[in-house]
């Protein structure tokens, strides 16, 4: 059993139940979700309101988000349907949040969560997934996040090698409609390509690196083999928000490895480190760079 979470490296928790549900959201609806898990534990009250702050959102993301665009994804966000098959057999349908109300001139989401799944987010005793914040929010994918939790449910696991279906896959990201059998990604290939190969990410930015062996039925793959391996992260690194959002996009954004991040943190100023990626970006976009990762480790003297 792992001992609860210190202030300094922020962990999630929340049931296997929720990291094995079906449903699809964006990457920004994923990140609004992991703030507001945050504050949620089992016992809170119901009717309990959770506070998510967009200025927190920018800077642990690095990226710029118009209201527009925020009003329109906490809009789609409260009409996600998630299913979830419960312990007891039960099928379980509902959405995440129930309300998000805008607090004029604090840049705050107070957000109400729907009472039949916030018993399943917090500090749990038993059946559950944990998870690091500062890593799984930096994540680029929307499956690379997905995968992120699913693959924690291993971490802990002496046997960190399971099975799933590629038919069960597709379902649980959101691939395939339950109902009407809409497949978003009808060709092996297509899943490989947009899913899997993204998914990747995990291996150079998280505590964790995943492999996976395709399972064949004639010449048509049918299950996958994934092997989890699990680092703990330990650094130097204090988990504020500037620095973790810059390790965020040194990692995920500029593609070091997460050691040449950690020691470009330690080097450099937070600001020296902001003016050094606009310029690097500059170049990026004027097509001045061709390896956008040993650019950046030499610029920033971290080879």
């Amino acid at each position: 059993m792992e001992s609860e979470p210190s202030d300094k490296s922020v962990t999630l928790w929340q049931s296997n139940v929720l990291t094995s549900a079906r449903y699809e959201l964006t990457k920004l609806e994923k990140n609004i979700l992991y703030l507001a898990m945050r504050e949620m534990k089992p016992t809170d009250a119901p009717g309990q309101l959770y506070y998510v702050s967009t200025v927190e959102l920018r800077e642990r993301t690095g990226e710029e988000i118009k209201y527009d665009r925020l009003r329109g994804t906490t809009k789609k966000l409260l009409g996600r349907v998630l299913e979830a098959d419960l312990p007891n057999g039960d099928l379980l349908q509902t959405h995440f949040f129930s309300s998000v109300q805008y607090l004029k001139g604090t840049g705050t989401l107070e957000i109400g969560i729907d009472p039949k799944i916030r018993p399943f987010y917090g500090y749990l005793k038993s059946h559950f997934t944990t998870f690091q914040l500062d890593l799984a929010i930096t994540l680029n994918s929307i499956y690379a996040k997905r995968l992120y939790e699913v693959f924690s449910m291993y971490k802990n696991l002496e046997d960190k090698t399971f099975c799933v279906s590629l038919d069960k896959l597709k379902l649980q990201l959101g691939l395939t409609d339950k109902d009407t059998g809409k497949d978003k990604y009808p060709l092996y290939a297509d899943v490989k390509r947009n899913v899997l190969k993204p998914a990747e990410e995990i291996n150079t930015a998280t505590d964790l690196a995943f492999s996976y062996r395709e399972i064949k039925r004639g010449r048509k793959v049918v299950e996958l083999e994934f092997t989890v391996v699990y680092t703990p992260k330990t650094t130097d690194i204090d988990y504020n928000e500037p620095e973790m959002a810059l390790f965020g996009r040194l990692v995920n954004q500029f593609k070091l490895r997460k050691d040449q991040a950690i020691t470009a943190l330690k080097t450099h100023t937070p600001a020296d480190l902001n003016q050094q990626l606009y310029k690097i970006q500059l170049r990026e976009k004027n097509g001045e760079i061709q390896n956008l990762g040993s650019y950046t480790a030499g610029i920033l003297g971290v080879k």
